[in-house]
């Protein structure tokens, strides 16, 4: 898919596309010191990063609900979807140089993201409406992080990849939960993982 058509696809404003042309310029400047991202990800950064992160979108259908991007890295999903529209995102990372260049997206474009250093398991127990991740962990210690998150209707909502298979039936031995597979639109070998009703088994 190209840019063209990701914007179209998505009903991406100028504002948004300002604001997303932004984030890639900022990271592409801090990855030349500090690294955020695998350098081959940086030659077709709309597949690999901008279109990752938009197909969450369809699935936040308003977008003032409360958004939880656990390690969060380079913002990916989180500070893509604050740029698109969702009001209410909160970024978490353990690592102190992910963490500044959050900040220094937070000064530098018109975003409004909260940005928490620290560890998941040592967060106070928050509850958000919607989780999202990608790349931090095996399915099974997602839905463990999660777990202290969620409150009723919470929707967790994760791109994983090739090994999504073997993840699924790992954590159906530990959780019960309603699960809808969705096919990455950028990476073929690639899952979105849409899971509610969260439960841990007795």
């Amino acid at each position: 898919m190209e840019k063209k058509e990701i914007i179209k696809k998505f009903k991406l404003n100028s504002s948004q596309l300002a604001g997303i042309e932004s984030y890639l310029k900022q990271l592409i400047k801090f990855n030349t010191h500090t690294n955020l991202v695998g350098k081959s990800t940086l030659e077709n950064p709309w597949i690999s990063h901008v279109l990752d992160s938009l197909q969450i979108l369809p699935h936040i259908k308003n977008k003032k609900k409360s958004i939880l991007d656990m390690g969060s890295g380079a913002g990916l999903p989180g500070a893509i979807l604050n740029i698109c529209g969702c009001k209410n995102v909160t970024l978490v990372d353990s690592n102190g140089k992910k963490i500044n260049f959050l900040k220094s997206l937070n000064s530098e474009l018109e975003v409004s993201f909260k940005v928490v250093l620290g560890r998941l398991e040592s967060l106070g127990t928050l509850g958000f409406d919607v989780i999202t991740s990608r790349a931090l962990a095996n399915l099974d210690k997602l839905l463990t992080y999660s777990q202290k998150f969620i409150k009723k209707n919470t929707v967790l909502i994760f791109l994983k990849g090739k090994a999504v298979n073997e993840e699924l039936i790992d954590a159906q031995k530990n959780w019960t939960f309603i699960l809808e597979k969705h096919q990455s639109f950028s990476d073929e070998r690639g899952t979105l993982l849409i899971i509610k009703n969260l439960k841990k088994n007795d």
